[in-house]
């Protein structure tokens, strides 16, 4: 079940609405002029019924109204009649066209809401920084993005239905106290009594909101397996196992709809039989207290009318609470804490033309694993340096740490004599390159791919890019070129195409440093020395680092550093390295 806040705190999502609040009130505004119009016309009721019963006493009619009906003394019943009718009619019609610009107003706040939310949303993932996707679980922050800022959109319209709907009961209840403050009294008790029933209900569909949205994630979770790992369920023979825990996720997901569906069926019966009750005391006892017929009826006709308004806030409440897992969950990654600002003075012209040193690195992990350990090594400007070592020694943690998409915990990484602390990391970055053997392909065509970090570069500079990865033949070979679409995270390509695409994007960088992580593990070896022939002249880069596990790669280097349980165990020259030296000529 999803974690809730302890103790109060403030929404976040209260600084992402504040521009709105200025729109806030004028939809109340606009709903009590409605309500007041509304109000007025059923008000007029009261003389007009009376002229149609020939009970034009003034005992019969309210002050204010009885002097309203007096304007019209001097006229005949008939024509008396007209004009009071004309007027309730003229009354109606107004109230429908202030309750239309209402309905406009609340719809265009409503969409700046959608847009407010979901551009919040996007900036705080795009603002956080890196270790924070090492810890928070995939599936769960898609299902934010995909689902929950809908189902939050859904409750802030409740919301706004609220505002109009309050003001309006506000009226309608001011003019039953001023017709008949006794039976007021008995509605306003009536009301309490309902909307203490409302609480009870409120506070289980609360319970099953959390329990909707973690199984929601749940189904979302499976269904995402499907797609993602077609191959794999395949190749193990697990498509019945697939089914039978796609179908238990989604069979809980039900039994928890079923229950909401069923609470709701529950709720608006009970609420209509005590409203139909407190319809009937009312009844009776206007008829007790001696009321006119007119009184009672437009007392009657009052009450009919504040009802809807009642009802609508019950129901935006009753929607509000059964999205509240949803409002939690983007409360909570908005809630996240932004990495604190650190003030450089951005240097557009930063180049990393110097050895990197790397100074007693240490990182820990969040789960307490130790992936480097005081690891100390030099990488040589203007050479490719091989980083070897078996699988979790540390290569992809300093990989992450010189993209300073992680910072040490303690030690340096030094260019030249300056600290890369003190450089700005935007800068920093945009001299530094990576491919690797999970090229995260962005959504759109090869094109855009490829030319990702230079939106601006030429079809020529991206043709060569692509040619220097060997990419070029099988683009040519494709539907629509480098205007064919790669789908979502390039699954409509394979593996060996993905890489080949991420390593041009890489090389269309024109990095400082170019960092090859298994960048071509998904080709065949032949075309991997092909390619590393051509991107290691030092055209598209000044200094490499190579992780490969296939020794005719890392022979292109001039360098070696062998990682060993976070430390450095060997480093110099390439061929002078015992671990070069004991590798497979290939894997392959």
């Amino acid at each position: 079940m999803l974690r809730r806040s302890a103790g109060h705190r403030t929404s976040p999502l209260i600084p992402v609405l504040r521009s709105l609040a200025r729109f806030l009130p004028l939809v109340a505004a606009l709903g009590l002029v409605a309500s007041l119009l509304e109000g007025a016309g059923i008000g007029l009721f009261i003389p007009l019924i009376a002229l149609l019963l020939s009970n034009a006493g003034g005992a019969a009619v309210p002050p204010l109204l009885g002097h309203v009906a007096a304007l019209f003394d001097g006229f005949d019943p008939r024509r008396r009649s007209a004009i009071l009718a004309g007027a309730i009619f003229a009354l109606i019609l107004l109230k429908g066209a202030v309750q239309a610009a209402n309905d406009r107003l609340a719809a265009s706040v409503q969409g700046r809401i959608g847009v407010q939310i979901r551009t919040a949303v996007a900036r705080k993932l795009l603002e956080l920084d890196y270790p924070f996707f090492l810890e928070a679980d995939r599936v769960r922050l898609s299902h934010i993005v995909s689902t929950d800022c809908w189902f939050v959109l859904s409750a802030t319209q409740s919301a706004l239905t609220l505002i109009p709907a309050a003001a309006g009961l506000l009226v309608f209840a001011a003019l039953l106290a001023w017709l008949n403050v006794k039976l007021f009294l008995v509605v306003l008790v009536g009301g309490l009594a309902v909307q203490a029933t409302l609480r009870l209900f409120e506070k289980r569909q609360a319970q099953l909101s959390y329990e909707f949205t973690a199984g929601h994630q749940r189904v979302w979770e499976r269904l995402l397996t499907l797609v993602q790992a077609p191959r794999v369920i395949r190749l193990f023979g697990q498509q019945q196992r697939e089914q039978q825990r796609t179908s238990a996720a989604i069979e809980q997901l039900r039994d928890n709809v079923m229950a909401g569906q069923t609470l709701k069926a529950v709720v608006q019966p009970a609420l209509d039989a005590m409203m139909a009750l407190l319809f009937l005391v009312v009844l009776v006892a206007g008829y007790w207290s001696g009321m006119s017929v007119a009184a009672i009826t437009v007392f009657l006709l009052l009450l009919s009318r504040a009802l809807p308004q009642a009802k609508t806030i019950s129901t935006a409440r009753f929607s509000i609470v059964s999205l509240r897992g949803s409002l939690w969950e983007v409360e909570w990654l908005l809630s996240q804490p932004s990495p604190a600002s650190v003030q450089h003075s951005i240097d557009p012209d930063l180049r990393i033309d110097r050895d990197i040193g790397l100074d007693n690195l240490s990182y820990v992990y969040p789960d307490g694993s130790r992936v480097l350990d005081g690891l100390t090594a030099t990488i040589k400007a203007g050479s490719t340096t091989a980083l070897m070592g078996e699988s979790g020694s540390g290569k992809t943690t300093l990989v992450n740490l010189l993209c300073r998409l992680l910072e040490p915990q303690s030690g340096d990484i030094r260019l030249g004599d300056e600290s890369i602390r003190e450089l700005d990391r935007e800068a920093w970055r945009r001299r530094v390159a990576v491919a690797g053997q999970d090229s995260e392909l962005v959504t759109g065509t090869v094109f855009e791919n490829i030319a990702y970090a230079r939106p601006d570069a030429s079809m020529a500079d991206v043709a060569e890019a692509a040619r220097a990865a060997g990419a070029e033949e099988f683009i040519a070979g494709l539907p629509h070129g480098y205007d064919t679409r790669v789908g979502p995270s390039g699954l409509s390509l394979s593996g060996g195409q993905r890489q080949r695409i991420g390593l041009a994007r890489a090389l269309m960088a024109r990095p400082d440093l170019l960092i090859l992580d298994e960048a071509s593990n998904a080709v065949d070896a032949a075309s991997e020395a092909k390619i590393m022939k051509l991107i290691s002249g030092g055209r598209f880069f000044r200094t490499g680092l190579v992780i490969s596990h296939r020794k005719l790669t890392l022979g292109h280097c001039d360098y070696g550093i062998v990682l060993d349980k976070g430390r450095v165990s060997e480093a110099g020259p390439l061929s002078s390295l015992n671990y070069f030296r004991d590798m497979a000529g290939e894997s392959r």
